[in-house]
């Protein structure tokens, strides 16, 4: 199958890169999707060749394969690099079919996570996002707000952040972007309908990578 033409979808895990000449050292970075045929990963640097070894960390799964750097997108402070696979085994095989199957389903269930100190409108956010089929997951500690996030099987990818833990929405967000790079955190207003459509919209986008062809 043409690569392009692959089924991509938003699935976390770890990359570990290195030159197939072994000259250049490792370079770790972030699964941000994933196909049978290829991965879209984002790191703080890049190989200086394009022929790659890579470690895949999917959840309790790991396996190696070689691959290509088929395109590089720089940015300030991260790279995206689009891997084209070229040889897979079959025990990873079955690990990347489960991970993409996983991520399909997340697409139906679109878990949320709630990070409000507010009980009342944390109460009120869970109540709609579970009416407009969402399922909302409200940590009431920072190490279980981490915990959830890291948990790679439950795909969460959306989050919707007030100042809690005794920490600021910036400060919140700053730390998502540093730890969890995938999750697309929004802020809560007292308008909570429209918070609940800014999960509602972010979902759609992630759900969108499941359907279209890349």
């Amino acid at each position: 199958m043409d690569r392009r033409r692959a089924l991509r979808v938003p699935v976390r895990g770890v990359a570990v890169f290195s030159a197939q000449s072994g000259d250049s050292g490792t370079l770790h970075a972030t699964i941000e999707n994933l196909s049978t045929s290829g991965a879209l990963c984002v790191a703080s640097g890049e190989l200086a060749e394009t022929d790659v070894d890579v470690e895949l960390k999917l959840g309790l799964d790991s396996g190696r394969l070689r691959a290509r750097t088929v395109r590089v997108e720089r940015h300030p402070h991260h790279v995206r690099l689009a891997i084209e696979f070229e040889h897979v085994e079959p025990a990873l095989r079955v690990a990347i079919d489960a991970a993409i199957e996983g991520a399909v389903r997340a697409a139906a269930r679109r878990p949320v996570l709630v990070v409000d100190d507010q009980s009342g409108r944390r109460h009120d956010l869970v109540a709609r996002l579970t009416a407009r089929g969402m399922t909302p997951l409200a940590p009431r500690t920072p190490l279980e707000a981490v915990d959830l996030l890291a948990r790679s099987h439950l795909h969460i990818n959306v989050a919707l952040l007030a100042p809690s833990f005794g920490q600021s929405s910036e400060d919140l967000r700053a730390l998502f972007a540093d730890s969890f790079p995938w999750v697309t955190a929004t802020d809560i207003s007292n308008d909570v309908e429209a918070t609940v459509d800014a999960a509602d919209a972010a979902w759609t986008d992630f759900a969108r990578l499941a359907t279209v062809i890349a």
